[in-house]
């Protein structure tokens, strides 16, 4: 016998509710026959799941350790099914994805917008994540596709790039280099510095710009998010380089947006599973995407 969905249901509505009789009449079935699903359930594990007091069900350690594989595993046959009814009705569905901050601030609200107005009966699922989460999602099968920077080498990952992320300095209006036209990496260094965290795509670049000068970075300040950075450089605490993208939301007049000599990017673009091709719906947002970004081109530096 084999653990099936309905033992999984089963399972985590008494999880949910610790209740049986709760967890039946939203299931729909007699507490019997839950029992007796949650019984097959403890008997192909070979442990037992539960412990009932005389006030609610509880999860044994063992219930506590399958829970989130068992949130997981479901979930996962959830999104295969609707997979499967995307693909057998076209137009309507469900499409699960996630971008970098950045890039869910500028490209993504109007890549949404325009392809609900087209496909209103496709749900969209949009997260917004940094780098390494993004390339584990789609590795795990948890969301259909991202948008971000290039991953590591990974078989299992196809990279196809969409634009280059330059990188500008920030600064407030009142900084001297203010009112330069282009500002090299030897003027940023010699200024407090404000960085991203660690282990981001844009965390690399800035330390890249600071090997170019042969400077170990020592920053007045980390923060985890572009406009938290924002925020210190209009304040004076600082100055900083933030990506490209930026310019596509700019509307601040308490800072000023500079292009750096030393030309450094990262590629940003589509990430999916090399062993899942995208749904129908999935491709058709992903087409969307690329039409916003070649319709924003022009505040987008060229590469050349």
């Amino acid at each position: 016998m084999n653990v099936n969905a309905r033992q999984l249901q089963s399972f985590l509505r008494v999880a949910q509710l610790g209740n049986f009789t709760e967890a039946a009449e939203q299931l729909h079935m007699t507490q019997p026959s839950l029992s007796h699903q949650i019984r097959q359930l403890e008997h192909m594990l070979r442990i037992k799941l539960f412990e009932r007091t005389t006030r609610r069900v509880l999860l044994t350690e063992a219930g506590k350790a399958f829970l989130p594989a068992a949130e997981r595993i479901l979930a996962r046959l959830e999104k295969a099914v609707r997979d499967m009814h995307s693909l057998a009705e076209g137009q309507t569905g469900r499409v699960s994805f996630a971008a970098l901050l950045t890039v869910g601030a500028s490209l993504i609200p109007a890549a949404m917008a325009s392809f609900q107005r087209q496909y209103p009966n496709v749900t969209l699922e949009y997260l917004e994540e940094s780098d390494e989460p993004i390339y584990q999602l789609v590795n795990n099968g948890d969301i259909d596709f991202g948008i971000g920077a290039m991953p590591p080498q990974n078989d299992d990952i196809i990279f196809t790039p969409i634009y280059k992320d330059y990188l500008y300095f920030v600064c407030s209006p009142r900084h001297p280099l203010a009112k330069c036209s282009e500002v090299s990496w030897h003027d940023i260094v010699k200024n407090p510095f404000i960085a991203i965290k660690s282990g981001t795509s844009m965390r690399s670049l800035m330390e890249q710009g600071f090997a170019i000068t042969h400077t170990p970075m020592q920053p007045v300040q980390t923060a985890i998010y572009q406009s938290t950075i924002l925020g210190m450089v209009s304040c004076d605490i600082g100055v900083s380089v933030v990506p490209s993208s930026m310019k596509l939301m700019f509307e601040r007049n308490d800072v000023c947006l500079i292009p750096i000599k030393e030309r450094l990017y990262r590629d940003i673009g589509l990430i999916v599973a090399k062993s899942r091709p995208l749904s129908k719906a999935a491709q058709e947002l992903v087409n969307v995407i690329l039409q916003i970004v070649g319709e924003n081109r022009s505040l987008l530096p060229r590469s050349d």
